[in-house]
């Protein structure tokens, strides 16, 4: 272990509110920039989020694995002058959802809400994109903001949504908060 090193962890609960997920972050200074793990309740490996090594470039690009290597997709920050977006991608590198951050000074001392929209509707109209999820970091109060570096948020999406997408929405969440 050295100076370099950095641990964090997270943990991600269902909608009755029992623990679903744990997930491990373990960041090296002359390794990946972000290598985390999140693991089911009995302690296996079930997704792999990088975001490789780059000595020219932000945390800007995050890929996301199964825990066989099985490859899910990208999710890639952007950011503009005023707020800050991903799109999600599948293993091809097409955009399936895009998620809109609020803008600058929205959500100050309130909730932080990222609309979750699908893309084919973003090619006909960006003003009429149908939203298909939600990402909201959750305000807890002035103190429990100000003397506390946990966060919380809270995910919503449609049931029926593929699998697949499902976990690129919660590894998208995680990514919002590095």
């Amino acid at each position: 272990q050295s100076i370099f090193q950095s641990y964090c962890t997270y943990d991600l609960f269902g909608t009755d509110g029992q623990l679903v997920y744990k997930a491990m972050e373990q960041r090296e200074c002359c390794g990946p920039r972000m290598d985390l793990k999140v693991q089911n309740t009995q302690g296996y490996d079930v997704l792999d989020l990088l975001v490789p090594s780059d000595c020219c470039s932000c945390d800007t690009k995050l890929q996301v694995s199964t825990s066989s290597g099985q490859l899910l997709g990208f999710i890639y920050k952007e950011w503009t002058s005023f707020s800050f977006n991903f799109d999600i991608l599948d293993p091809l590198g097409l955009v399936c959802l895009k998620v809109k951050g609020p803008g600058w000074g929205e959500g100050f001392m309130s909730d932080l809400q990222f609309k979750v929209s699908l893309r084919t509707q973003m090619i006909l109209s960006a003003d009429k994109a149908t939203q298909v999820g939600l990402i909201t970091r959750v305000w807890r109060g002035f103190c429990k903001e100000m003397f506390s570096t946990k966060e919380n948020y809270a995910v919503n999406f449609p049931m029926d949504l593929h699998v697949s997408m499902k976990a690129m929405v919660m590894a998208c969440t995680l990514f919002i908060g590095l």
